[in-house]
């Protein structure tokens, strides 16, 4: 875990700017930066401090498996080297990883609402198989599930490369159609 980029995530999942996080926690808009960044650490008492400021707070879960957020972040980084192979596999192995945890694990992973990857596509699709996990388990749904960013205004497939047969709507869990991603269910027992 990186302690600034979670902080970063709940500060912007709060909807706080890092001025209003800085004044909740009685520091400086520099300090809140410097802590994101990493360029300045922070100790375990005053980063649980900081995050309860934006109403999260620091839990320990009993997994390695990365959250939904640290996902999108891998996933943004191979795209933005152009790597969509790598982007590609990343999701899926997100999947099979969802689909192995425990339903409350499951739940804990995919709480916090990722960061943008770049890609309206793959923000779309990381939401459904989020929602496709979650509903698999009759689990709750978080509420950034519903923002109308990971909504694709027309159908479009994530695939690995540029090729490869597009799937019948009837092999796409209704997770992704909802989001408007032609994946197909069979991707997700991949392992």
């Amino acid at each position: 875990m990186d302690a600034g980029k979670e902080l970063r995530r709940a500060r912007r999942a709060r909807g706080f700017t890092v001025r209003k996080l800085a004044d909740l926690g009685g520091t400086s808009a520099a300090a809140i930066s410097q802590i994101e960044t990493g360029a300045r650490g922070v100790s375990v008492e005053r980063f649980s401090s900081l995050l309860k400021k934006s109403r999260h707070r620091l839990i320990a879960i009993p997994t390695l498996a990365s959250t939904a957020g640290e996902v999108a972040e891998s996933i943004a980084l191979f795209l933005a080297e152009g790597d969509n192979q790598a982007a590609y596999r990343e999701f899926i192995s997100f999947s099979d990883s969802l689909r192995k945890q425990t339903p409350a694990v499951r739940v804990v992973l995919t709480l916090v609402a990722p960061e943008s990857t770049g890609s309206a596509l793959y923000d779309a699709a990381i939401a459904a198989l989020v929602e496709h996990w979650l509903i698999d388990e009759s689990l709750p749904l978080p509420s950034w599930l519903e923002s109308s960013e990971l909504f694709l205004p027309e159908l479009q497939h994530l695939r690995e490369g540029i090729y490869g047969p597009t799937p019948d709507l009837d092999e796409v869990s209704v997770a992704f159609q909802r989001h408007n991603v032609l994946f197909p269910a069979i991707a997700m027992e991949s392992v």
